[in-house]
């Protein structure tokens, strides 16, 4: 017989006994579907983990802070002259921004609470100084208004942006926009309004309560931050995003000599690789989830294997129900390899057509659930591969033995086999 007659013959042989065929692909339906459905939620799990991670804003980044010893035996020691000792000041920010390479963004960060009037109310109101780069690294999109522009960055205008918990509370009923923000003498003109954000989807659930916190911010440049808030232009922190994963240790190298260099080779500055810990975290949390992506294929491996031996005991059944057909063959021409290949071929038809159904009551239980608890899930082709792979590697082992029997009956026997 040839391969696509053995082929024809497995199917329609299938079809014949619908009712056995279903019974017998159920165990195996069942599998697959677990198989996938389990990639599907791990897949989904390293999504939402990642969108946290993303959200945070501390990918290739490494921040500068003001560090020196607190101790005064320990201090002299150090430093010859405690003169020499310097914090972070905004000329820092502007060095490394004119000399450093391969850097995406880099902007100075100062943040402050101040007793504010706002549209004649008093509050008390977390003023933070930042760049535009801040808005863009963090996904913050401006919902009225505009961002800063160069000029008032570089001049270090009075100006800010709000958040649009601020400006739904002190605003509902007019438009921020043109109206100002008052402290210690000084107003600030509100030029924009972050676009209010649904907390309980996107990147927003991933991150809520840093973002909730932005969202009751004003945020002003951080040159006027520097001027108004600190002492000789004093900086909190000098954030640096680095262009890609590679070339952090060079611009983490290159930022400290520029530092040693600007502050006397007074050690006076501390520089943290967040970017570093960012990938240990994501190498824990891989390795975490491999582990639970091997744990739950065994669990679902058992349902194949029950599946198989079902299959298993089907197809040694069928065979003293086909003796005469069996024997027919054979009597015609039929060879032992033709008889074996018609039922192992049959065996793994019916496993394969487990397995797509299987793929496919895995992506209406995906969907559900989707649906249900408002997190994409995605349906990996990973999952149907291995599921399918499954399958097929299960109808093969359980027709191997059946199919060997019947190859080995003797067909006289068969065509006069009577039960």
């Amino acid at each position: 017989m040839k391969t696509t007659e053995t082929f024809i013959a497995g199917l329609k042989n299938i079809f014949a006994h619908k009712l056995r065929s279903f019974l017998t692909l159920a165990g195996i339906v069942i599998g697959v579907a677990a198989v996938t459905t389990m990639f599907s939620s791990v897949s989904a799990m390293k999504k939402l983990i990642e969108d946290v991670i993303t959200s945070l804003g501390y990918d290739n980044v490494i921040v500068l802070y003001s560090s020196f010893p607190k101790d005064e035996n320990n201090k002299l020691k150090k430093y010859y002259q405690s003169v020499r000792f310097k914090n972070l000041i905004y000329k820092d920010y502007e060095v490394l921004q004119k000399k450093l390479n391969n850097v995406e963004f880099i902007y100075a960060s100062i943040e402050e609470q101040k007793n504010c009037v706002i549209n004649k109310k008093k509050s008390k109101i977390r003023l933070k100084g930042i760049s535009n780069f801040f808005f863009n690294n963090k996904h913050y999109l401006i919902g009225k208004g505009k961002l800063f522009s160069i000029i008032q960055e570089e001049n270090g205008d009075n100006v800010c942006i709000i958040g649009a918990s601020l400006d739904k509370k002190y605003f509902p009923k007019s438009n921020a926009i043109g109206k100002y923000i008052s402290f210690d003498n000084i107003r600030l003109k509100i030029i924009g309004v972050l676009k209010e954000e649904d907390f309980e989807k996107g990147i927003a659930k991933a991150n809520p309560w840093e973002r909730k916190r932005d969202h009751e911010t004003c945020f002003i440049t951080s040159k006027f931050a520097a001027k108004y808030f600190r002492p000789n232009m004093q900086v909190d922190n000098i954030w640096i995003k680095v262009t890609n994963a590679d070339k952090v240790g060079t611009v983490y190298n290159q930022a400290r000599q520029l530092i040693l260099a600007h502050h006397n080779m007074a050690d006076d500055i501390e520089i943290m690789n967040i970017s570093e810990r960012m990938l240990e975290i994501r190498e824990q949390i891989n390795t975490q989830l491999k582990n639970w992506n091997i744990i739950l294929l065994c669990i679902s491996g058992i349902s194949l294997f029950t599946g198989g031996i079902g299959l298993f005991s089907i197809l040694l059944i069928s065979i003293r129900e086909r003796m005469k057909e069996i024997g027919v063959r054979k009597s015609i021409g039929a060879k032992n390899r033709d008889i074996f290949a018609h039922f192992l071929f049959e065996s793994v038809i019916l496993a394969m057509i487990g397995g797509m159904l299987g793929a496919g009551l895995s992506l209406l239980l995906t969907k559900f659930v989707t649906s249900k608890i408002g997190i994409e899930i995605a349906f990996p082709l990973l999952g149907i591969i291995v599921g399918l792979i499954f399958a097929i590697f299960v109808g093969f082992v359980s027709g191997f033995y059946p199919a060997y029997k019947a190859s080995k009956i003797n067909p006289v026997k068969a065509i006069f086999y009577v039960e």
